[in-house]
């Protein structure tokens, strides 16, 4: 069940891993109907960015679309974007295409959902298909027109700029002693620093690293992950480089997650809430080891001994 919850994580997590790219269907709808992609960071439960199916992503019960497939194939649409800078996956409009079978028993309420969209301002995520199985999260995008020929234009959207616009609207109307609005208003404001912050952090881990800390995926396939989390971390320790990983989607959730920790030594400590058809799911095996600085030591005892998941 899709809840708002959910779809404000789904959309966030569009807009965070911007620019990575998603191998398999794995990360983008999980392993099969039961085992959908697992909770992380932006998202608080399973979930699916898109199901692979067609371009278009309407969940079952929802008026709305989730998110778009878009490809440059001449065997589906042909050219649909526009780039501003495609070596950084950067786009400046996309024609997101209908179904065009007639027998197409979906194609109703896909150009419905998307019309959903348009009238009510509700952004949706952009994978780029590169090739089969590989796809690239472009963000999110925005309906802003449907043309004569039934094609809806997409634009770029960022939700950060929502939210600020948010912000000042909200500042603008707060009484000076209601607290409940001001709490809430001081937590988006932290929000927004903690996404900036996080953005800072990644530049500097990849200044050093260029692989992932575990399996050696290419930098451009990792996330950034404090090993003493950011909500626990001073300003200091915040942008320390060696309280950092560059990880891989799957190692970088088993890490922030508690499944994973490292030993002094660097030697990989699995939790036992891992099964060994998990650890071969998520490539993970008790050989692997973890190149340590002195100073990333006091970062991962603070792990081991706080969110690794031992017992």
């Amino acid at each position: 069940m899709l809840t708002e919850r959910i779809h404000q994580g789904i959309l966030r997590k569009f807009e965070g891993l911007k620019g990575q790219i998603l191998v398999g269907k794995l990360p983008v709808k999980g392993i099969n109907k039961d085992h959908r992609v697992p909770a992380d960071q932006f998202v608080e439960e399973d979930h699916i960015l898109h199901d692979l199916i067609r371009g278009f992503y309407k969940p079952a019960g929802m008026p709305f679309l989730i998110s778009y497939q878009a490809t440059e194939s001449d065997e589906n649409y042909g050219q649909q974007i526009i780039w501003r800078d495609k070596s950084i996956f950067e786009f400046k409009t996309i024609e997101m295409r209908p179904p065009s079978s007639p027998k197409d028993n979906r194609k109703k309420s896909d150009i419905a959902a998307a019309r959903y969209n348009l009238e009510n301002n509700i952004p949706i995520g952009i994978l780029y298909k590169i090739e089969k199985g590989v796809n690239v999260i472009l963000g999110l995008g925005i309906i802003v027109e449907e043309n004569s020929n039934g094609i809806f234009t997409v634009v770029p959207h960022s939700l950060e700029k929502s939210i600020f616009t948010s912000v000042t609207n909200m500042l603008n109307n707060i009484e000076e002693d209601d607290n409940d609005n001001k709490d809430f208003v001081t937590e988006v404001v932290k929000e927004i620093k903690q996404r900036k912050g996080q953005e800072k952090f990644r530049k500097i881990l990849l200044k050093k690293y260029d692989y992932c800390a575990l399996c050696g995926v290419s930098a451009i396939h990792t996330r950034a992950s404090h090993i003493k989390p950011w909500a626990v971390s001073n300003d200091r320790e915040r942008l320390d480089l060696h309280n950092g990983l560059l990880l891989c989607p799957n190692h970088d959730y088993l890490f922030d997650n508690g499944f994973i920790s490292f030993t002094d030594d660097g030697k990989l400590l699995i939790s036992v809430k891992l099964s060994k058809i998990q650890m071969q799911f998520f490539n993970i095996h008790t050989q692997m080891r973890l190149k340590l600085t002195e100073q990333m030591k006091a970062y991962l005892k603070h792990h081991r001994e706080n969110i690794f998941i031992n017992r």
